[in-house]
């Protein structure tokens, strides 16, 4: 598909950097047979993958057929190959995922090693740099020769038929994470023990779902809450607090170690420590039994008090109590019966922090959308089914 895009601007006294690496292969502004590797195995870009912007791989889920194979994986890139290792990645499983390690020079002598110990075909660009500075930079001016079909949704469908895709696709994900709910009800679960280990996973989002899901495990709800049972909510938040760290130092045994430092909110002390304020607010009446009225007045239409009953002062924001409430509540009262309820609740609430895993489909509407979180989970489905499956191209928005 053929787009046209801001033109970069070019200095042709500096070097090639990184970031022309970047352009070039974002925009796939190349010719199709500098893309090999040093023993001539060549490559074919089906789908370049999703440019992150954050810490990990630079492009996410990319597409790469080989005359051997079809790749599927990240793409890493840097100007030497070398550097690989300089940034420190081959420690990293964040990395293990690269399928191909794009760079201007190849300066080891084999392919790239993961963490894990498998190894990444390198295809540098040198012999196509070479004695070509003058032909890269008139690629680097070119306007992408390929962007997602997504960029021309709200061109096609118009803002409001592209807000009411996402719409359909928010309500299937909300669905189905509430189907699969009911069925655990069926089989004999209690709805607040699904919501409270729901609650504790959602707290680890950001770097500790892994452990803070161990931590859910290991603190049954019914008895944490007879235990807390007639106490003050100061006396509560002890109890609570001391019952959650016994469960997080247990499961630290179980779980490995988040190497990339966190912020202190996301710390799982922190985290811990919202938990027993969250325990200790809805262990009178239950969680759902709290909630409840709340639920009704968002069904109506303001789902404010909802939000404010999920944060915590210092430590849950509105964006991390929408999460909760999208994830964790209001799928389990959907799996109880009430879906009409649970779903006008959930069509309420806003947007919370733009997720940086959807960057690019946020980037294709421009802003010209209304956001929701009833949306965004939209963009969610869109990734889970079709971006990271190689279905670009052919989603609801393309």
């Amino acid at each position: 598909m053929t787009a046209t895009a801001t033109v970069f601007p070019i200095h042709r006294e500096r070097r090639l950097s990184e970031a022309d690496l970047v352009a070039l292969w974002e925009g796939q502004r190349f010719p199709g047979e500098a893309l090999r590797t040093r023993e001539g195995r060549r490559f074919r870009v089906i789908y370049r993958g999703r440019r992150t912007g954050g810490p990990g791989p630079d492009f996410r889920d990319a597409v790469i057929a080989t005359r051997e194979e079809l790749l599927r994986g990240d793409v890493e890139l840097h100007v030497r190959t070398s550097d690989f290792k300089r940034h420190g990645h081959q420690r990293d499983p964040a990395y293990d995922s690269v399928v191909l390690h794009l760079v201007f020079e190849h300066d080891e002598s084999a392919d790239t090693e993961l963490s894990c110990g498998r190894r990444a075909p390198v295809a540098a660009l040198n012999e196509w740099v070479d004695g070509q500075a003058v032909e890269i930079w008139r690629w680097l001016e070119l306007p992408v020769r390929w962007r997602e079909p997504c960029h021309t949704a709200v061109e096609r469908l118009g803002d409001q038929g592209a807000g009411a895709a996402l719409d359909r696709l928010g309500d299937m994900r909300f669905r189905a994470r509430s189907a699969g709910l009911a069925k655990v009800i069926r089989g004999g679960a209690d709805a607040d023990a699904l919501v409270w280990s729901g609650i504790v996973e959602a707290l680890g989002y950001g770097g500790q779902r892994e452990l803070m899901a161990v931590v859910a495990a290991g603190v049954n709800w019914a008895d944490l809450r007879a235990a807390l049972a007639g106490q003050r909510a100061a006396e509560r938040r002890v109890g609570a607090m001391a019952k959650l760290t016994a469960a997080l130092e247990a499961g630290r045994l179980r779980v490995p170690l988040v190497l990339r430092p966190l912020r202190p909110a996301n710390r799982p002390e922190a985290r811990v420590k919202a938990a027993a304020v969250l325990a200790s607010r809805f262990a009178a009446g239950g969680i759902l039994g709290f909630l409840w009225p709340l639920v009704l007045e968002a069904a109506g239409g303001s789902a404010s008090a909802l939000i404010a009953a999920l944060t915590v002062s210092d430590l849950v924001g509105r964006a991390r109590a929408i999460e909760i409430l999208t994830n964790a509540i209001l799928p389990v009262i959907a799996a109880t019966g009430e879906d009409s309820l649970a779903e006008a609740a959930y069509r309420a609430l806003p947007l919370p922090l733009r997720y940086g895993a959807v960057k690019h489909i946020h980037s294709a509407l421009d802003g010209e959308v209304p956001l929701t979180a009833r949306r965004q989970q939209g963009m969610l489905y869109l990734l889970k089914q079709y971006c990271t499956q190689g279905g670009c191209g052919k989603c609801q928005l393309s």
